[in-house]
């Protein structure tokens, strides 16, 4: 591979200068000696001391590339980078960036220009990019970083093929590596890493109280559907402090039991420490997978032989699915979830009056048994109340295909809780209403959600049953011994510790705040940017007081990092704030610096060096007023020109990321999710919040009365 890789280097009719680094080295330190202190001027002295410039341009951007070699494996790899300018005259793309937006910068100034670091597929490595393949999310590697030193890791991936030469973390090492040398300021991700079916962020979550982007120091962020980081931390906890024996008790009793104390006793007499905690446990597993195959396989001898331990294959269960789950894919994980998408055209079952075509069967036989399983926050009594609206519907409208926005709108004439509607619609395929059943399930051809009334029998429900009971007990564990397979192991214990546990909400509930938690930052601290011979200070805008008022209505963005010798003074100081400001942000093209203050406002004699006596700097942060501020561009914050609101009922104040609706009445946004409207299905074309319909419900009401 690093032989192909060298053939693409020679190949090449420009010459390319090549970094070396090593995958041993420190993730702080540089892969080349800058001299700069801030992100443009290392970026520019990057490209233009070892990058050579690609003959083909991307919509008119230059392309340049670095070649690497790792002194480990011998690989000889490309790093294009891509300088994106942002021209306010430009619209044939979206100037703005909706990254920044979603991770909580959207108060951030548009800057005039960003880096794409792109470090393609092997097989794509000596085509052009272009605009569309610089989008794809398959890249070894993507980032863009904007010239304040702000950016976002947009995607890693490993490739089969060059796995052995260029692994995850490595890829990973050489990303921290690069943002150290180019003294970012911080990087925010999308954690989506998974391995197979399991989440990364939930599996190293709870093993190691960190997602695995946490070994290069990434923190939480921000939460989605309004978590908040005290919450994510509790989760955390609740998680990794299970205690060993306390799961294998209250396994006791249930169709799991054999399983669960096979698989974790194994793992507890492999290990030469005691394993109490899940957290340990998974520790341990993970490790242990990532032994050499002769290890794991005398690691199981030794085990046998001390335990007297015979494998057998696991016997069939008796059929009682009370505490059943069963794998899916990760292209098939909302399917399953959702319960709508389970149709199969081999599963068709027909009976002398009923069609179940891949039906799920029902889970409770009762809205008691709904209540309880899925922790309701409404009596049974009332979700049957309003179960019976729900075919006091159908009724009227002849047992016809029903949408969901059409159902919902028709239940609420009777009952008034908006809540409850959505929760039993949500559920309602779930239990038998007497011989009858409503289906949920998604048009092809609209997708839009719809509801159906199915009558059932006995017989057609029990086979189908049978059917994914038999499907479930040869999908739930694919090995026939512990530690045969680690990761099928760690799959079990995930989906059966994690995903679900016997009589309690708990864990999932907790589960679940992890795996809505995927936004992670890492800040590279000011002091990382200072040097012997300079002075790395940052310098914020103070917008006067008509324009804040008026023009700048959002929190102020963080300062701008400008590079000042050590023993300059504060006019020189002026001077280069203000030419770092101009080059670097649109709002700012003609801004003229007035003053420089402390940061609570005091006024600073110019002739005064930014550096006091001796070697201690007097400070780091300083306020810049001025004039010439650009009002009227609507590239002034990267979370758009125009002020929108959020405020959903989860408690989201800002966008998060997740898919969102707009009342038509009050235009504030909530979570579609939120509002039981499925990622698949189409927004309704009127969509009204809980407030505004209720306004709405009141006001009809008042005209009807004063008729």
């Amino acid at each position: 591979m690093a032989i192909t890789a060298y053939d693409a280097l020679t190949e090449r009719k420009k010459p390319a200068k090549i970094i070396n680094f090593s995958d041993s080295a420190s993730s702080s330190s540089s892969l080349v000696d800058l001299s700069s202190t801030t992100f443009l001027d290392s970026i520019r002295s990057l490209l233009s001391d070892y990058a050579a410039t690609e003959d083909y341009t991307v919509h008119g951007n230059t392309v340049s590339c670095i070649f690497l070699y790792s002194e480990e494996t011998g690989a000889v790899f490309p790093l294009f980078t891509v300088e994106e300018r942002i021209s306010e005259g430009d619209l044939s793309h979206n100037l703005l960036c909706d990254v920044c937006r979603c991770v909580g910068w959207g108060h951030h100034y548009v800057t005039k220009r960003k880096y794409h670091l792109i470090i393609p597929r092997i097989d794509k490595w000596k085509e052009p990019l272009t605009r569309e393949t610089i989008k794809a999310s398959t890249h070894l590697m993507h980032g863009v970083i904007h010239c304040n030193g702000f950016g976002h890791l947009l995607c890693i991936n490993t490739d089969d093929a060059f796995r052995n030469y260029f692994s995850g973390d490595q890829i990973m090492h050489l990303w921290d590596r690069l943002c150290s040398t180019l003294h970012t300021r911080k990087i925010s991700l999308d954690d989506i890493s998974r391995k197979g079916s399991m989440d990364l962020r939930l599996l190293h979550g709870v093993a190691y109280g960190r997602p695995w982007f946490g070994k290069w120091d990434y923190m939480f962020s921000h939460g989605s559907f309004g978590i908040r980081k005290e919450q994510y931390s509790r989760a955390i906890c609740i998680l990794s402090s299970m205690e060993v024996d306390k799961i294998k008790e209250d396994f006791s009793g249930t169709r799991k039991e054999r399983l669960i104390k096979m698989i974790i006793n194994f793992y507890i007499e492999s290990s030469k420490t005691p394993l109490v905690t899940l957290s340990e446990l998974l520790q341990f597993m993970l490790a242990f997978a990532s032994k050499a195959p002769v290890e794991r396989t005398t690691a199981m001898s030794l085990v046998a032989m001390s335990s007297n331990h015979v494998s057998n294959p696991i016997p069939e269960d008796d059929g009682d699915t009370s505490d059943s789950s069963f794998t899916s894919s990760p292209d098939d994980k909302e399917e399953s979830d959702n319960n709508e998408n389970d149709s199969d055209a081999d599963d068709v079952l027909v009976d002398q009056d009923t069609t179940m075509v891949g039906m799920v069967p029902p889970k409770y036989n009762s809205f008691d048994a709904m209540a309880r399983g899925e922790d309701a926050r409404w009596s049974a009594k009332r979700l049957s109340n309003a179960a019976q609206a729900v075919l006091k519907v159908f009724n009227e409208r002849n047992n016809s295909v029903i949408t969901r926005q059409e159902l919902r709108e028709a239940v609420r004439g009777s009952i008034g809780d908006t809540g409850l509607i959505d929760f039993l619609l949500k559920h309602i395929d779930k239990v038998l209403i007497g011989d009858q059943i409503v289906q949920r399930f998604t048009n092809p051809e609209s997708r839009m959600l719809q509801f159906s009334l199915r009558k059932i029998t006995p017989p057609a429900l029990e086979r189908e049953a049978k059917k994914r009971r038999k499907t479930q007990e040869t999908d739930e564990w694919r090995s026939t011994t512990p530690g045969l397979d680690p990761y099928e192991d760690i799959l079990y214990l995930y989906q059966n510790l994690l995903l679900s546990y016997p009589d309690t909400e708990v864990y999932s509930d907790a589960s679940e705040v992890i795996l809505n938690c995927k936004g992670f930052v890492k800040e590279w601290p000011l002091l990382s940017h200072q040097e012997k011979n300079s002075l790395t200070v940052s310098c914020q805008v103070l917008p006067n007081h008509e324009e804040v008022l008026r023009d700048f209505t959002r929190k102020l963005p963080p300062g701008e990092l400008v590079m000042v010798p050590q023993n300059a003074t504060i006019r020189e100081l002026k001077s280069a704030a203000e030419k770092a400001l101009r080059d670097t942000y649109f709002v700012m093209e003609n801004f003229e610096v007035l003053e420089i203050r402390k940061k609570d406002l005091e006024k600073i004699d110019e002739t005064s060096g930014v550096k006091s006596d001796g070697n201690k700097i007097m400070m780091t942060e300083f306020l810049v007023t001025g004039f010439g501020l650009d009002t009227g561009t609507e590239l002034r914050y990267e979370g758009g020109f125009d002020d929108w609101t959020v405020e959903c009922r989860c408690g989201a104040r800002d966008d998060d990321g997740e898919r969102m609706v707009a009342c038509d009445a009050c235009k504030v946004w909530h979570h579609t999710k939120c509002h039981s409207i499925e990622d698949d299905e189409v927004v309704p074309q009127v969509f009204l919040c809980n407030r505004c319909f209720g306004d709405s419900v009141r006001s009809k009401k008042r005209s009807v009365a004063n008729r």
